[in-house]
């Protein structure tokens, strides 16, 4: 009976007893503050998981740590972890907020204002075109810009940029380059074909390197509005004065009207453009009638004058 007694409560001693999971490594840890703690490595550590272990990576980097190295760290805090193998490890991520390559040269562009330098548009080319600051999660990213020195000659400058600005732990990073001037260039907005006619809604503005520009690129939208032409054209390029012409008004071979006028008289008679051209273009027509060719004015499309000498084609 005693040893039924004894029995039933050691049963019932084990069910009673909370059942302790087991620690499991997390392989991939992404963290947020300057300290790696327990926790952030190991899940059921309980009361040790704010216990810090090591320095987190800078922000936006991450660091892999080796079997031998968790094992070190389970040991000297006393929770019952062990390597399934050699190879278990985990990677630490610290995240981060980017001040990207854009911003850095917004505001160097208005550092260099307001020393001022004029900027107009100009445009800042850093020397390392990846520039970039990672800074932890949390702070402020307020941009700073200090010890900027400027070569007006060489119109090249130097400075550290700094986030947040004016704080004594900021993240810091130097750097170099150069402002250009720049140019607005009217582009096509869409592909424009050959015969089109660009309107001015065809357009659209582009900030160019001025020094970048060939000489023979248009500026000026009203030398392009209400051209042609002379092949395809691609969305958002920029136009040269040779990518263009005045809109064909007379096709080569296009029937045409043929017009003499002399005071109040004038006569009209059909014939055939031996040649393509534009408004204000002199081409050669042939008299449908007469077989004879002349040249002449092309007024209108379609529409040809031709002067006294050649009225007597038109008489025919």
């Amino acid at each position: 009976m005693n040893r039924l007694v004894l029995l039933l409560a050691l049963a019932l001693t084990f069910v009673a007893a909370p059942a302790v999971a087991d620690v499991l490594l997390r392989p991939n840890v992404v963290v947020d503050e300057d300290v790696l703690k327990l926790g952030d490595l190991f899940d059921n550590v309980g009361a040790k998981a704010d216990t810090a272990v090591a320095r987190s990576p800078a922000p936006g980097r991450r660091v892999t740590v080796d079997a031998d190295w968790l094992q070190r760290v389970a040991n000297s805090n006393g929770i019952g972890w062990h390597p399934r193998n050699v190879f278990e490890q985990a990677v630490i991520e610290r995240s981060g907020v980017t001040i990207n390559h854009d911003q850095i040269e917004a505001e160097l562009l208005n550092a260099l204002a307001a020393q001022g330098v004029s900027s107009g548009n100009g445009l800042i080319e850093l020397a390392n075109r990846s520039a970039q600051i990672i800074v932890p999660v949390g702070v402020a990213l307020q941009i700073g810009i200090r010890d900027l020195n400027y070569d007006s000659h060489y119109k090249r400058f130097t400075a550290t940029v700094e986030v947040p600005a004016n704080a004594a732990n900021a993240t810091r990073l130097r750097v170099s380059g150069r402002l250009l001037q720049t140019v607005d260039v009217p582009v096509l907005a869409r592909p424009i074909g050959r015969g089109e006619v660009v309107s001015a809604r065809d357009l659209v503005w582009a900030k160019t390197r001025e020094d970048s520009l060939r000489h023979d690129i248009l500026t000026d939208a009203d030398q392009i509005i209400g051209m042609s032409p002379r092949q395809t054209l691609r969305g958002g390029q920029m136009i040269s004065s040779s990518d263009l012409q005045k809109p064909i008004a007379v096709a080569r071979g296009a029937l045409v009207t043929m017009v003499l006028k002399s005071g109040a008289m004038s006569l009209s008679a059909q014939g055939r453009a031996v040649e393509q051209g534009s408004i204000g273009d002199v081409i050669r027509v042939t008299n449908t009638h007469s077989n004879l060719t002349v040249e002449g004015k092309v007024e209108a499309p379609n529409i040809v004058s031709v002067t006294l000498n050649g009225g007597g084609s038109l008489a025919n």
